[in-house]
């Protein structure tokens, strides 16, 4: 069981809990945003990750103010249902949610991990995200799209047979972390998988897993998380379920809809 943390930092009334020193070199490079979106790919996608390459706790999210009184329980310890991980290498960290995030902690939580981000050294924030596309159920291996805060980030993906999203609409946390993280010089660039609006995409959440792994070089085996995506479905419909509710206060709908000056 986790105990007490090192240190507490409060950003926009969420507080960021850590159990360990960020400042220990080497600094990680990367944070990974898994947040419940389109087909919980972001969720699925995290969730693996951390199980698969054993990555420890190192951080909570928690707000009195923006979100719900819940903790999740893991191993006999209550936590927040948002959480940091970090590999034992100290290459990269994750933030996993376990919940969604309501509509008014939106703002909060991107400026939140965007100041944290900066204040710890990370280099580059990478969003995974599912975007949902009306024909899911005939594509057998959803592509993957990609959008960046700025144009040098293109050299990440440029050997990785992605299409970057020229034209459209980005709705919910990942969008106000990217438009903030372009305003404010940041890093981050969001890997788009198609995938089902309202349905638990494992196998989407795979396809980005893939596409990660050769961008940070890491070993990733997906094998596992395909064997088991039926059973994901099960486990992950509440969340889904609850994602929807979220998902629609904050119009997410307006993905499907090409913008006015689209040319």
């Amino acid at each position: 069981m986790i105990g007490r943390p090192r240190r507490s930092l409060t950003y926009e009334r969420l507080v960021i809990h850590e159990y360990y020193d960020p400042y220990t070199e080497p600094t990680p490079k990367y944070l990974i945003l898994g947040l419940p979106d389109a087909g919980l790919v972001g969720s699925i996608a995290s969730r693996y990750l951390v199980i698969q390459q054993g990555l420890k706790l190192v951080g909570e999210i928690d707000s009195p103010v923006y979100f719900p009184p819940v903790s999740v329980v893991h191993r006999w310890t209550p936590m927040s249902p948002i959480q940091l991980y970090m590999d034992n290498d100290r290459r990269y960290l994750v933030l996993l949610s376990e919940a969604p995030i309501p509509v008014n902690a939106i703002y909060p939580l991107a400026y939140a991990i965007l100041e944290y981000s900066r204040e710890i050294g990370v280099e580059t924030l990478i969003s995974l995200s599912g975007i949902a596309v009306p024909n899911r159920l005939q594509i057998s291996k959803p592509k993957i799209y990609w959008l960046a805060s700025n144009d040098k980030l293109a050299e990440m993906v440029k050997d990785l047979d992605l299409k970057k999203l020229d034209e459209g609409f980005i709705v919910g946390p990942y969008a106000v972390i990217l438009k903030e993280a372009r305003r404010r010089g940041l890093n981050n660039i969001v890997l788009f998988a198609e995938s089902f609006l309202d349905l638990p995409d494992p196998e989407s959440a795979a396809e980005v897993l893939v596409k990660l792994s050769k961008m940070i070089n890491i070993d990733v085996n997906v094998q596992k998380l395909l064997e088991e995506a039926e059973i994901l479905k099960i486990q992950t419909r509440e969340l889904m379920k609850q994602t929807k509710k979220a998902m629609s206060e904050m119009r997410k709908g307006y993905e499907m809809q090409m913008p006015l000056m689209y040319q």
